[in-house]
């Protein structure tokens, strides 16, 4: 049996990757390939409680602590969810992966980049994504998509310069992993967007029509 793909999805808050990540499923599911979809922080019944834990305000964590939750998290995630669906062909979409970890914990909270990388390398298996789709919107775009009346949690609270750091962070490991990470221009319309990422996807995997 041929191992399944793993293609994640990042970007900072209100850029439309859950939407996406909808259409690329049917997309995918066209084509004769089975899908599951996911996501991070979370993943497992052990990842979704501590993502509640995560993303509430009331929750008074440092950034390292935060890091090694999610990493937790992650570690869960690929032994239970990730391995095992790829091993048997399913194509994985993950909304938030790796990268989410360098650009909010690390580019966002200052946590220590080197720290991060030993986390990816002793703690996910050497599980990479086959693709990454970069959602490229900035955070004073992606602010008039919020909803007015959603509550916002521990993350979204956060300020701008958060928010133009972890922007910022995403381009730089998009531009240090150009054969991996594709930029998708998340400003246009939802089909444009998924146009762009249907586009990269038949790029990538040629057996795609």
């Amino acid at each position: 049996m041929t191992k399944g793909k793993l293609i994640s999805f990042e970007g900072i808050e209100g850029v439309g990757k859950s939407t996406s990540i909808g259409s690329v499923k049917k997309f995918l599911e066209k084509n004769q390939i089975e899908v599951y979809s996911t996501r991070e922080p979370g993943g497992t019944k052990y990842g979704e409680s501590l993502r509640n834990i995560l993303l509430n305000n009331k929750s008074k964590i440092s950034p390292e602590a935060e890091l090694l939750l999610i990493f937790s998290i992650r570690n869960q995630h690929i032994e239970d969810v990730i391995i095992p669906k790829l091993n048997s062909g399913i194509w994985i979409l993950c909304d938030r992966y790796i990268d989410a970890s360098i650009a909010y914990q690390g580019y966002g909270k200052k946590v220590s980049l080197k720290k991060i990388d030993m986390l990816i390398k002793e703690f996910t298996n050497e599980i990479k994504p086959d693709l990454t789709i970069f959602f490229d919107l900035s955070y004073k775009k992606s602010l008039k998509r919020f909803p007015k009346y959603k509550k916002k949690d521990r993350f979204e609270n956060l300020n701008n310069k958060f928010f133009d750091d972890v922007y910022n962070g995403y381009k730089k490991i998009s531009n240090q992993n150009k054969s991996r990470v594709k930029i998708i221009n998340a400003s246009k319309s939802k089909e444009d967007v998924n146009n762009q990422i249907i586009l990269e996807l038949k790029k990538k995997f040629k057996n795609l029509s």
